[in-house]
Formats: C-alpha cells, structure tokens, sequence
C-alpha cells in the first residue's frame, strides 16, 4: 500500500481551503460590491434627472412649437452612457439626448426606478405630472463596472498565492520538523538499540505514540534480554559438564583395548567436541545480539585484526595472507565483538576453503574489512542463506551453521554492513566476505 505524505497532505489542504475562503471572500465582495455600485449608480441616475428637468423645460417653453421633438446635438463625438428623453403626459417625446432615438422607452410614466430590457431607468415629473423625464443607463455598463473592480482586487491576491503557497510549506515543515527528527532518531538505532526514545520537541498530539513506542520497545527488550540470558545461561551451563564428559570419554578411550569400542569412544568425543563448538556458538550469538557492541573509546582495529591474525598464522592451520594499512584504523567497537567477528570470518574460509590455499585477509584505511578464501563458487540461493541461523551451504563440511549467521548480527549491532560474494572479485571461483565497519573520521 502506497504511503501518504503528511506533509504534503497538510499543505494541499491548507492551499485548498485558502483557496476557497479566498473565492468565498471574493464572491461575498463582489456582491456587496454589486449593491454599493446599484446604490451610487442609482442615485447618479436620478441626480442626472433632476438637472436637467429644469432645463429642458426651458428648452421646451422657449420654442416655437412646444409639441414638436427636438433632439440635442452632441458637442464633440462621444459614447453616451445615459440617455434621456423629455415626454408629455400622453407620452409624446418632446425632447431627447442625440443618441436616444435608438433606444425606446416603454416603461410607464410613473416616478421611481425601473429595470426594462437591458436598462436601468428613472422617471420624474413636474408641473403636476404633465412633463415626465426618464433617463436610462444600461446595465452592461454597471456589469463592466463590477468586474472590473473585482478584477482589480483580485489582482495583488492572485499575485499574492504563490507567496501563500511558500509560507505553507515553511510553516507546514516547521510542524512535521519534530516528527522527522522523531522518525530519523529511530532509524539511526542500532539494531540492539532499544532504549526509550526522548520527549525532545514531538507535539503533544503525538506524546501516546511516542509512550506506546517506548513501552513497545521496552517490551521487547525484555523479551530480547530473556532470550539471550536464557541462551547465555544454558550454553554456559552445558560448558562444564560437556568438558568433564570430554576428559572422562577420552580417558575412556585410552583404556579401552577393543577396536570397535575405541572407535565408538573416538566418534563420542567428535560428538561432544561439536556440542562444546556448539555451546560458544550459542554464546557468541548472545554477544552478538546484545546491545554492548559499541564503546566510547575508539579501539585500532588494525591492531587487533594483527593479533587475531599472528594467532592463526602461529597455529599454522592454513595459510594466512594479511594486508593492513599504513595508518591507525579507528571506531568504537568492543574488542571482543571484533575478535569474534574476525574469527568466525577466518574460521568459515578454513572450514569451507580448498585444502592447502591462501586465505586473505585485509583491511582498508576506510574500514572495509575483506576476507577471501578459494572455494567451488557458490549459487544464488546458498548465497542468499548464509546469514541463516543453522543454515549449512555443504552439509559434508563440519560445522554449526551459525558462524556467519553471528557474523551478520554484529554487522548490524555496529552499524556496518555486509556483502557476501561467490566467485570472489576479479576471480571466476571462490569466496569473498566484504564487510563495512563504521570507523572514526
């Protein structure tokens, strides 16, 4: 299931009801805005009426003939936006504006307001009701006027969205900022890192989560710590009587003078020199799962990989090639942790490597540890098991099955990683075990 994005959520969300709130707004204004403009509009109409009443009554009574039209000329070219024209009270127009004999007034001769095919018109009379004048504007012309004012608020609002559109996204980080930090401080424990996390600055919608985490962590550490104590325990317990059963069988052999009975005391003690391996296996896994992998000193690894190695190569097991640099390599590992990473490395290339060949073992400057053995290559499936617990590639090969299986659990307890390669770098056969430890800059 594809994850959301809170942060993304929130600021769609944000931009969407400021969106709305801002056509809201605008709608509302406009409408207002409408009301205000009818009013003036209106109120121009009717003082426009009023003047000139008077004047072409003047007009009207100074000519010849009162019953005949006269319409006004226009001074200069122009668009008229208000029409009028002068009637009796039989509705004979007597005067009218130069434009306005292409518009005809219906409307009724009664004073007031009135809205008739695309015209707003006012209607006033005087010498008791026997002269009406109606002047008419058209209400396009107030549309015109509505948008374009709405036009022009909407402007700096628009050219302002974007600018909302960066403060969401600022702000909406600033909030999720915690939560991150929340969030990268658990992915940055180890894997045998489980300790509760700090209050630090998570918000306080979020303080249960972080109460159910902990409590959720310190669960399984218990659950973890009754494991390994338990593993810890019983190994250590079966040490003791599996070396007196050792000492007493290999006694036992000596005084036996039958062939077979020696033979069968001789695959007895093979059996429990694999239950005493066994036994430190189980033990080292506990090491390898527990949380004490790390220290605040820094330890030369290339030091201790030289110790390590000078054991192995004394013992004359196998033949033992060892590459080290110039200069201190340095991290925070506990010694122990690192000899036993490096042994069950070294001792899973004896086990698994052709008799007589050259084991390498090499570390960089960067604190990349390589161990290379000569061995039939393995196959995608075997390869991809390894880091199994109990898990065997040659069944014919003695062996627990746990060495590498310890070996990818303290990778992981020190924050480093692991790579597993067969055949071997620039070779066509072999085994290669590439590990990354996190070393001091």
């Amino acid at each position: 299931m594809k994850s959301i994005s809170l942060q993304k959520q929130l600021i769609l969300r944000l931009l969407l009801l400021v969106t709305c709130l801002w056509l809201l707004g605008l709608f509302l204004a406009g409408v207002q805005l409408k009301r205000e403009l009818n009013k003036t509009f209106d109120s121009a109409l009717q003082e426009t009426a009023e003047r000139i009443l008077p004047l072409a009554l003047v007009e009207i009574f100074n000519r010849e003939e009162a019953k005949l039209l006269q319409q006004l000329p226009a001074l200069s070219a122009h668009e008229e936006r208000l029409t009028y024209q002068v009637r009796d009270a039989d509705g004979e127009v007597l005067l009218q504006s130069h434009t306005a004999r292409q518009k005809s007034f219906t409307t009724p001769l009664r004073n007031g307001f009135d809205s008739q095919d695309g015209y707003r018109i006012y209607t006033v009379s005087a010498i008791q009701s026997t002269y009406f004048i109606q002047v008419a504007e058209p209400l396009a012309k107030r549309r015109d006027a509505v948008l374009n004012t709405l036009l022009i608020m909407a402007m700096p609002l628009l050219l302002l969205l974007p600018l909302c559109l960066l403060m969401a996204v600022f702000l909406v980080r600033q909030v999720i900022r915690p939560v991150r930090q929340y969030g990268t401080q658990l992915a940055q424990r180890g894997a045998g890192d489980l300790t509760p996390v700090a209050h630090g600055n998570l918000p306080h919608e979020l303080e249960p989560m972080r109460q159910a985490v902990n409590q959720l962590m310190r669960r399984l550490q218990s659950a973890l710590e009754a494991e390994r104590h338990f593993t810890a325990n019983a190994a250590h317990e079966l040490r003791t009587p599996l070396a007196t059963m050792m000492a007493q069988t290999q006694r036992l052999e000596k005084t036996l003078n039958d062939e077979a009975s020696r033979l069968k005391a001789g695959q007895l003690v093979t059996t429990l020199n694999h239950l005493v391996n066994l036994s430190d296996k189980l033990l080292q896994l506990a090491k390898a799962d527990s949380s004490g992998l790390l220290t605040d000193t820094p330890q030369d690894l290339s030091l201790l990989l030289s110790l390590i190695a000078d054991e192995y190569q004394r013992s004359g097991v196998q033949d033992l090639q060892l590459q080290l640099p110039q200069q201190a390599v340095k991290a925070c590992i506990d010694a122990d942790a690192f000899s036993i990473l490096v042994k069950n490395l070294i001792e899973n290339a004896i086990k698994h490597g052709e008799a007589n060949s050259r084991i390498t073992v090499q570390l960089s400057v960067k604190g990349e540890l390589r161990v290379v053995n000569a061995c039939e290559p393995l196959n995608a499936e075997q390869l991809k098991r390894l880091h199994e617990r109990f898990f065997r590639a040659s069944v014919t090969t003695p062996g627990s099955g746990l060495g590498l299986a310890i070996v990818d659990a303290l990778v992981k307890g020190m924050g480093g990683q692991i790579q597993l390669l067969s055949p071997a770098s620039d070779s066509d056969k072999g085994f290669e075990a590439v590990v990354q430890l996190p070393i001091q800059s």
